[in-house]
């Protein structure tokens, strides 16, 4: 699958990502894909993956679908809702879409799932602040 150059420049740059866990397989034109697996180590008490691993996951997403679009736009804001559990082992993946565009904002959709069931929706706006040359701002 494809990566925008400018989204590449931005997963270079991400040193979030190698800690997290978190792998985007696609980011072009409006859509963006992200996986992880839920390792020991993301669980909470439930043993489950805490909710701000799910969280960051479907971020990453938005974020890379949304600079597909709209380049050097960070995240004005975002919520989720929780469906279900992530077991520790599942493979989540987080597939985003940009819903509406102009100029300066993006809203994206994301659902995150786990073996075909959806444990979260996602809804993010980014907006761009100013102009960026390259995802460093040089």
């Amino acid at each position: 699958m494809a990566i925008d150059p400018f989204v590449q420049g931005l997963l270079d740059a991400d040193q979030s990502l190698g800690w997290l866990g978190i792998a985007v397989t696609h980011a072009e034109g409006g859509f963006a894909t992200a996986e992880l697996i839920v390792s020991p180590n993301m669980g909470n008490g439930h043993r489950v993956a805490h909710g701000g691993v799910v969280f960051a996951l479907a971020d990453t997403a938005f974020a890379m679908a949304a600079n597909s679009v709209l380049h050097g736009a960070p995240t004005a804001d975002a919520s989720i809702v929780y469906l279900a559990p992530s077991p520790i082992g599942e493979k989540l993946i987080a597939s985003a879409q940009v819903t509406y565009s102009d100029r300066r904002r993006a809203v994206v959709d994301v659902t995150v799932t786990a073996s075909g069931t959806t444990v979260a929706v996602y809804r993010g706006t980014a907006r761009t602040a100013r102009q960026h040359s390259s995802p460093t701002g040089h």
